[in-house]
């Protein structure tokens, strides 16, 4: 069966290479990504990795005038499945290290346990190529001259022409950005809620490579949604709430602690373009233990006073110092004094000891016996 799935994810993906003749059939969507994806919880965390990886040129390769019919369901449907076997599988693998015993075959343990973490970077490297501007994938397929064709058919020749460099090149960069998958993904709050409520999740994921993936894919998010529109201040108040709380409890913990600086340049990106359109950050912060109130209000004036993002994640990391976590290597160990107290206290003995010795000699002994012994 495994054979058969497999090749039938073959043929799906030469079918695609047809173009219009594949993503323009209206009926093909939704009962493809039914057969994909319904079930898909059921298979292995190998198999389910497969299907990921192949479906991912599937729809990266989807013209843009068929997204909103073929992208739409698959994307939705297919990310709310990662989403929860991924969770489930984490789940499982932490349950097993809470019990732990001798008798354990960690083989299988550490196996399971890495085709778990391909499954996650497979996901996580499918949200990159759809999502982050600074990726190639996630870019237009339509050149800057198929744009200006474009252009030229809507409004002539002759119009073109009359038309100032720089508005020709405006409608050029933003029919680009309208083409973009990113485009179409954030535009669409039926595909981005399950994709966002997987990067949120997969903050919390004890993958490095992983997170630190989703941590760039979210700074990049947190700028679109500053708007007054009411998608943008629900995934705004989404953003302020749990993928801050995501953020702050992967830097609790030891095991993330060589990203705690990615981390916390994302919170403070979330405070910097937030900070003045909701109070949430600021309510979430003030819940942390620890943390005084006037602090919290000093430290989120002086991040939206700066613009040096080092200077922004510094006042993050120095605000949550008591909170984060250490790594294992530092764990017990024993401190170490001050050199310079240990070297002041050495000099302070031996001056007392030499002004002792140097008391000592001022008191000259009665060596008159002596004398008269050499009468």
């Amino acid at each position: 069966m495994r054979g058969i799935r497999e090749s039938c994810y073959r043929l799906l993906y030469y079918m695609s290479l047809l173009g219009d003749n594949f993503y323009g059939y209206d009926e093909l969507p939704e009962p493809l990504s039914q057969a994909l994806f319904s079930d898909a919880c059921s298979l292995s965390t190998h198999q389910m990795a497969i299907l990921v990886d192949m479906i991912r040129p599937v729809i990266e390769h989807c013209p843009s005038k068929h997204r909103p019919h073929f992208v739409g369901p698959m994307l939705a449907t297919l990310f709310v499945q990662i989403d929860r076997k991924t969770g489930m599988e984490w789940d499982r693998i932490e349950e097993k290290n809470r019990s732990a015993s001798e008798d354990d075959n960690l083989a299988d343990e550490m196996r399971d346990e890495s085709i778990l973490r391909q499954l996650t970077f497979t996901a996580v490297m499918m949200v990159v190529g759809l999502l982050d501007p600074s990726n190639k994938l996630s870019r237009s397929q339509t050149s800057t001259a198929a744009s200006i064709v474009l252009i030229q058919t809507a409004t002539g020749p002759s119009d073109l022409e009359n038309v100032p460099d720089t508005a020709r090149d405006g409608d050029i960069n933003l029919h680009l950005r309208a083409s973009t998958m990113r485009f179409y993904i954030l535009s669409t709050p039926t595909v981005l809620k399950p994709i966002i409520l997987f990067c949120t999740h997969a903050l919390r994921v004890r993958d490095t490579r992983a997170c630190s993936l989703v941590t760039r894919v979210m700074r990049s998010l947190v700028s679109e949604f500053s708007s007054d529109s009411a998608v943008d201040a629900e995934v705004r108040e989404f953003i302020s709430t749990e993928v801050l709380k995501a953020c702050i409890t992967s830097l609790h913990e030891p095991y993330f602690v060589d990203l705690q600086k990615e981390l916390a340049q994302l919170i403070a990106s979330i405070i910097t373009l937030y900070g003045l359109k909701t109070e949430t950050p600021r309510e979430i912060l003030l819940s942390l233990p620890g943390i005084p109130a006037d602090k919290v209000d000093h430290v989120i004036r002086k991040i939206l006073k700066t613009q040096n993002s080092r200077h922004q994640r510094a006042l993050v990391l120095d605000l949550l110092e008591g909170l984060r976590g250490i790594s294992i290597s530092e764990q017990g160990k024993i401190a170490k004094a001050d050199p310079k107290k240990i070297r002041s206290a050495l000099q302070q003995r031996y001056m007392t000891v030499d002004v002792q010795q140097q008391g000592d000699r001022d008191e000259t002994p009665d060596l008159g016996g002596v004398a008269e012994m050499f009468g």
